[in-house]
């Protein structure tokens, strides 16, 4: 009877993180091939960071073989207010696989191909100069040895820097403001500041994805918000998923700490108020909003190989299809296909 109750219990408990109209299955761990000791194992050492003052609270989340197996909550997400299996939170480059799940889309829509320069379809990034030194005569640059291509925003070897780390060309990022203003602002004016190294040569976290998010609307023809509504979120019913968190959902929000001095955390971005209505700057490299559940979707559709309960967005190989689209350019009109 206690082995009953128990399990009733924990269904309970999946049933509440997984039930949101998107179906995400459940299933008792062993069925799935997993250890319920084991995963119980999650619990008191994630409720330890609450315990220590080192996380405010969280989601923890396991599935296999697309069924959920262990769902829980612990601590807050925002003063006072209990963590809660439907609580939206800023989900940041956690953002960057949707929008390169949705270039991949176009790539096998035909639009285009993956060695293709860049500045094919954004033309400000033709001319790109490449940062060589700096020295008391001032910054030396150099001509691009290979173009940018696409394949090299997705990869983050661009050449695009973050306007983190203190170089030359992140302190001219940081003061172009790139983030205000539209995705054609930013590419504007990053169009005017030299590529951190050659296209190609090296890795490099940083704006590589929110362009891939102007790439999407110039071939697309809609802003990004509208492109990732309509190919992605609607169709595996991520109803919790935008670049804003509308009023009635507010109170679904959770804040966001920071390390506080000399131990435990702080809240640095409780104020809502500015995301109530939908932004300006769609940031395709860490805009998103999102829940437990509507991820743990999109993420069971990339283990899926591109299907999830029936929508099938990607190709299990990428590029298996070969339709056209075209594309208006200055040059006239181009068409490209995937074979």
């Amino acid at each position: 009877m206690k082995k009953k109750l128990f399990w009733c219990f924990i269904f309970a408990i999946l049933l509440g993180c997984s039930q949101q109209e998107n179906n995400l299955p459940i299933a008792k761990p062993e069925k799935a091939g997993m250890s319920s000791e084991h995963l119980n194992l999650i619990k008191p050492l994630m409720q330890r960071y609450v315990d220590e003052n080192k996380l405010p609270g969280m989601i923890t989340m396991v599935a296999r073989h697309g069924k959920v197996v262990h769902c829980e909550k612990f601590g807050l997400m925002d003063a006072g207010k209990p963590m809660q299996f439907n609580t939206i939170f800023r989900i940041a480059s956690m953002t960057k696989p949707i929008t390169s799940v949705a270039v991949m889309m176009l790539y096998e829509d035909g639009c285009f191909q993956l060695d293709d320069p860049v500045s094919d379809y954004i033309p400000e990034f033709k001319n790109m100069k490449v940062f060589s030194s700096q020295d008391k005569n001032g910054m030396h640059v150099v001509d691009q040895i290979k173009p940018m291509t696409i394949r090299d925003l997705l990869t983050h070897t661009s050449g695009l820097a973050s306007g983190g780390p203190d170089t030359p060309i992140d302190s001219m990022y940081r003061a172009a403001n790139l983030s205000e203003g539209t995705l054609k602002d930013m590419v504007r004016k990053l169009s005017k500041i030299p590529l951190l190294y050659q296209p190609g040569s090296r890795w490099n976290y940083g704006r590589s994805t929110d362009v891939l998010g102007y790439l999407i609307e110039v071939i697309s023809g809609k802003p990004l918000d509208v492109f990732l509504k309509e190919r992605i979120f609607k169709p595996l019913k991520m109803k919790d998923t935008d670049f804003y968190v509308p009023k009635e959902k507010l109170n679904r929000l959770a804040a966001v700490y920071a390390p506080a001095d000399p131990t435990g955390i702080k809240v640095i971005m409780p104020d809502t108020r500015d995301i109530s209505v939908p932004v300006k700057f769609l940031s395709g490299n860490g805009g998103l909003f999102s829940t437990a559940t509507d991820y743990m979707v999109f993420s069971q559709m990339l283990l899926n190989k591109g299907e999830y309960n029936g929508v099938r967005l990607l190709g299990s190989k990428t590029g298996i299809k070969s339709k056209s689209c075209g594309l208006k350019k200055k040059c006239g009109f181009l068409q490209k296909q995937v074979f």
